[in-house]
């Protein structure tokens, strides 16, 4: 009788123990798939305080977020350079971007998208913010 009462019991452990198992498994797999993807955005302010544009104002003023991260706000110098360190998820949802103030100047752009293929294979997005606008460049060394 105590052997059929045991025996009885073994079926639900055994399944409650591989559905633990499945999440354990799932889990795991989930994470490895993020873990090797890890994105850098760089933005490097190259506008020289002494030009013609907006002369004495080369400070940049940086405010970059994603959904989930407000970075704060960067105030930048030439040759300044600010990065995002980052793991896209694996929705292909992630998206940062920046607002950004230059004197009487202001301009928003989005600085990565997961859904646009422009950074894929890369794991350095580059900025370069001069003063005629903002220029893109993938890779570790443009």
């Amino acid at each position: 009788m105590i052997i059929m009462c045991f025996l009885g019991k073994i079926p639900k452990l055994y399944s409650s123990f591989m559905v633990l198992l499945s999440f354990a498994i799932i889990a795991m797999q989930l994470r490895a798939v993020s873990a090797g993807h890890r994105k850098v955005v760089r933005i490097l302010d190259l506008i020289s305080p002494n030009n013609n544009v907006q002369p004495s104002t080369g400070e940049v003023s940086a405010h970059c977020r994603s959904k989930n991260n407000d970075l704060g706000v960067w105030n930048m110098t030439q040759n300044t350079q600010k990065e995002i360190h980052f793991r896209p998820n694996i929705w292909k949802t992630t998206l940062f971007w920046c607002d950004f103030r230059w004197g009487t100047k202001a301009q928003g752009i989005t600085v990565y998208d997961a859904s646009d293929v422009s950074c894929d294979g890369e794991r350095y997005c580059n900025w370069n913010v001069k003063t005629d606008g903002f220029y893109f460049a993938k890779g570790e060394f443009p």
